[in-house]
């Protein structure tokens, strides 16, 4: 009698384990693949699909911002799977993200009705531009500015900025290569240590000099021809001053200003002109996360406000240098290039 129960559960036990190999197997796990576009870049991601239930959701997305756009990869995946649907709230501040990531997994889940974008051909149209469509604009804008200060003693600094906008305009006069810099000279009173200097004339006799950077004046500079030429042949711009000029966190001077050419590259001038009346305050800087005016902005506007401040939050127009000035200028003066290559 035992062996007989023993062996009637041994057959219920392979019999079990039988119908559990047979459900698995019935078990299809799909991989999927899907694209789209963010607000970088092309965003992928791999669905897993188990009996039409998404079971997992892998976003990727290397260029869409740090800190902004990049919690949405991993926020939006998760809540398609707790929904097993794509019809999810979208992530505040990352709309351009959120929607990449379901667009992406709807065209994983039906190519048909959500077709990949076209990566290939939009990056050649970008190549695709005549010579001869080209115009060739050169901006040249100079500022004098009171300061910045005064020394020790009491001695006013003095300086002048020269903005240089070097830009390339199709021929509907939008923006196809911008490259700006800028020279800023100061007289030897003012303490930084990277500042090109001009102390006048020889005949002058010099001027206040703080020759330690230690913003206390140690005599004046030497009123004699031969520094008055070396000054002058120690001068370099802002990006040739490199990594001696570091603003803040985010970097030298010509990172921040390679920031907000990347951005108006495709804009016509007025178009770079409404962007900055509509997106800085009133000095001429990004409009500010906690300010009113950002408050009142959509949440496409606010994420384009965000990526660019990650980059840049310097001014474009004021004492410090007027770039949006020199751009309309080298419009102003935009010739055609009229170049016949075959």
């Amino acid at each position: 009698m035992k062996k007989s129960l023993s062996r009637f559960i041994s057959i219920l036990l392979v019999l079990s384990v039988a119908v559990t190999l047979s459900f698995t197997a019935a078990a299809e796990t799909k991989v999927l693949e899907g694209t789209a576009e963010g607000f970088g870049g092309k965003v992928t991601v791999e669905v897993k699909v188990e009996d039409d239930e998404i079971i997992s959701v892998e976003a990727y997305g290397d260029k869409e911002t740090e800190g902004i756009g990049t919690p949405a990869l991993e926020e939006i995946p998760q809540k398609i799977i707790e929904a097993n649907s794509t019809d999810v709230d979208l992530i505040s501040g990352a709309t351009y993200t959120s929607e990449a990531v379901v667009y992406a997994v709807n065209n994983a889940l039906n190519p048909e009705e959500y077709p990949a974008p076209d990566f290939e051909e939009v990056e050649a149209e970008t190549q695709s531009l005549e010579a001869s469509e080209l115009y060739q604009g050169f901006g040249l804008v100079n500022n004098g500015r009171i300061g910045p200060g005064k020394d020790n003693t009491g001695t006013q600094v003095y300086s002048f900025n020269e903005v240089y906008a070097n830009v390339l305009f199709d021929e509907d006069g939008k923006i196809v290569f911008i490259h700006i810099d800028e020279l800023e000279v100061a007289t030897p009173n003012y303490d930084g240590k990277a500042m090109p200097h001009l102390s006048g004339f020889p005949p002058q006799g010099g001027y206040n000099f703080d020759e330690d950077h230690d913003q206390e004046i140690d005599g004046k500079t030497p009123a004699t021809d031969e520094y008055f030429l070396s000054e002058i042949d120690g001068w370099k711009t802002k990006r040739e001053r490199g990594e001696n000029y570091v603003m803040s966190a985010l970097g030298t001077w010509a990172d921040q200003m390679d920031t907000y050419e990347e951005l108006f590259v495709g804009m016509t001038v007025d178009e770079v002109e409404e962007w900055f009346a509509n997106y800085t305050d009133q000095n001429g800087r990004p409009i500010k996360a906690d300010s009113e005016a950002y408050s009142e902005l959509n949440d496409d506007e606010q994420e384009m406000l965000a990526d660019v401040t990650s980059g840049a939050t310097m001014s474009l127009s004021d004492a410090h240098g007027y770039f949006i000035e020199a751009i309309r200028a080298s419009y102003e003066n935009r010739i055609d290039l009229n170049l016949n290559i075959k």
